[in-house]
């Protein structure tokens, strides 16, 4: 194979070659307030920011439990009913939804249906703080 045959090859190849394929981004939501109707409000100075996954078995429940700090959930999987115990607001979400949580605001959580859920929780609080306060029974 001579260098010219090898060079045509080559561009050929090239030519032929897709372009590269560009990240598309879909807006799923944007929001100014938590479910209990605060405006968002991220704490001031250092930053822990904590993802985790919960699961709850089906009929599971998260107990009556407060965030003194901004706390993030989407639904993984399966259906959630968040019921405000301070404002008596219930919000349910699905998989797919996006849910700003109350701050300083008890409220409890359920998974519905028979197939529990799974979140993905996202937590901004300074370091060494816990972010969830759960109430006494």
């Amino acid at each position: 194979m001579t260098m010219l045959s090898l060079f045509l090859g080559l561009a050929a190849a090239t030519a032929r070659a897709e372009p590269p394929v560009s990240p598309i981004s879909r807006p799923i939501a944007a929001f100014e307030t938590t479910q209990g109707g605060q405006p968002i409000l991220l704490p001031q100075g250092p930053v822990r920011v904590s993802v985790s996954e919960t699961t709850l078995p089906p009929g599971g429940t998260i107990p009556a439990h407060k965030h003194p700090n901004q706390r993030f959930a989407y639904v993984l999987a399966g259906r959630v009913r968040v019921t405000n115990l301070d404002t008596g607001a219930v919000v349910e979400l699905s998989p797919g939804d996006f849910g700003v949580e109350a701050r300083d605001q008890w409220h409890q959580g359920e998974a519905l249906g028979g197939e529990g859920a799974r979140l993905l929780i996202v937590d901004q609080a300074p370091p060494g703080q816990t972010n969830m306060i759960r109430r006494d029974p």
